[in-house]
């Protein structure tokens, strides 16, 4: 089960476009949610990290 859920999540990086939901830093966590699913994902609005997941770790 936990490889499922590793296997299921998606790395994305600020600047992507990856869709409609939330995406979490994965430097510091913080949640971001892009409401239109054409929209890029900025960096991160609290650290300024690129790399984001769609798991909560």
């Amino acid at each position: 089960d936990h490889f499922l859920n590793i296997w299921r999540t998606k790395m994305v990086t600020a600047g992507e476009k990856p869709g409609t939901g939330f995406y979490f830093c994965v430097q510091c966590g913080h949640r971001v949610y892009l409401e239109i699913g054409t929209d890029r994902l900025p960096p991160c609005t609290k650290c300024q990290g690129n790399q984001f997941n769609n798991k909560n770790a």
